[in-house]
């Protein structure tokens, strides 16, 4: 297990980057890129692009999302209580996981403290406590008095809520914390460069890393970049979905522990088969557990890349509680992924 790993996780994890205000999370990728491509680009959209070049004929793109899952403020009322709306494409965010929640609003004047609030159990009784709470009677208190309050702290409409949670190291290299959901793609890709910067410029391919924005919002910032983009083929890097807890069913049969996950298909898109077999076949050799997975309730950046006529596989980190504050992924995954990688993109790096 790389300390390393864990301490990029802990940095990344920890900064705001909600879908469409992903800057201070891209401002750090800036500064890996710079320090081992020696540039980059970022697009209008806040994409960021740098490129390794290698000798070897070959070119890959690597990819992972800088968003996090969040909210977005939707009203206030007289009282000072807020509500939200979910700041992504899906569905509305599961109601189980809200009240209690710590979250921090993301305003001009910086990042305010609250809580997920539903009515008490004393004054609920015992049918209002025995049942999910509707998305209406959950609320967000920051211990408000009235609108003038919230004015003062500058929260308007529209600023973004994120989950307030700490990463935090659990038994058997378990690590459980918020936006792992892509941070956790995200260092994989970084420990990836580094790694790889260090190889002699004859001995390695040409690799183009992409962190990109706005994925939890139907991939738009993948589909900015995929329009430009020539490579031999794109490596997606996201979670996997584990399920590998009390209350499944064994729908996707994801361990934590268990190795990367090889994504053969999901609610978008069939991934690259020969891609894929590639993938298979450098874990048999160099002796990497994996994991293969046919997600329903899934979808990556990899179907922009692809309907723009990329090659395009997903490899994931296998991920319990995924779009939680206490998303948990295991550190052995994360540090054989990178190895997995590192052997897929050349043999003898």
């Amino acid at each position: 297990m790389s300390e390393e790993t864990l301490g990029l996780l802990k940095t990344l994890s920890a900064i705001p980057g909600p879908v469409g205000r992903e800057t201070l999370v891209q401002d750090v990728i800036k500064e890996h890129f710079r320090e081992h491509c020696g540039s980059f680009v970022q697009d209008r959209l806040g994409n960021v692009i740098g490129t390794l070049e290698g000798e070897i004929q070959k070119h890959y793109a690597i990819v992972a999302h800088a968003d996090e899952v969040g909210f977005l403020v939707s009203s206030i009322d007289e009282n000072g209580f807020l509500r939200v709306k979910w700041n992504t494409q899906s569905h509305m965010p599961d109601l189980r996981l809200l009240p209690g929640q710590w979250v921090l609003i993301m305003t001009e004047k910086g990042l305010i403290p609250g809580v997920f609030c539903v009515m008490t159990a004393h004054l609920a009784g015992p049918e209002g406590k025995n049942r999910i709470p509707t998305y209406e009677e959950i609320f967000l208190d920051i211990g408000a008095k009235s609108v003038e309050d919230i004015k003062e702290l500058g929260i308007n409409i529209g600023d973004p809520v994120i989950y307030a949670a700490p990463v935090e190291k659990l038994l058997n290299h378990h690590v459980s914390g918020k936006s792992m959901d892509d941070r956790v793609g995200l260092v994989v890709l970084l420990r990836v460069l580094k790694q790889i910067a260090m190889v002699p410029k004859s001995k390695r391919p040409t690799i183009t890393f992409v962190s990109t924005v706005m994925e939890e919002l139907g991939a738009k910032g993948a589909a900015a970049v995929a329009k430009d983009l020539d490579v031999d083929s794109v490596i997606v890097l996201d979670i996997g979905l584990a399920d590998d807890h009390p209350g499944t069913k064994g729908e996707t049969s994801i361990a934590l522990g268990g190795g990367p996950v090889v994504v053969i298909k999901d609610i978008a898109i069939h991934y690259s088969h020969d891609l894929v077999q590639k993938i298979i076949k450098t874990a048999e050799a160099e002796e990497i557990p994996i994991q293969r997975a046919v997600f329903h309730s899934y979808m990556t950046d990899g179907v922009q890349f692809a309907s723009h006529g990329q090659i395009v596989t997903v490899l994931a980190v296998p991920c319990r509680y995924s779009h939680s504050s206490f998303e948990t992924v295991n550190l052995l995954d994360v540090d054989m992924t990178i190895h997995l990688l590192m052997k897929l993109l050349g043999p003898s790096l």
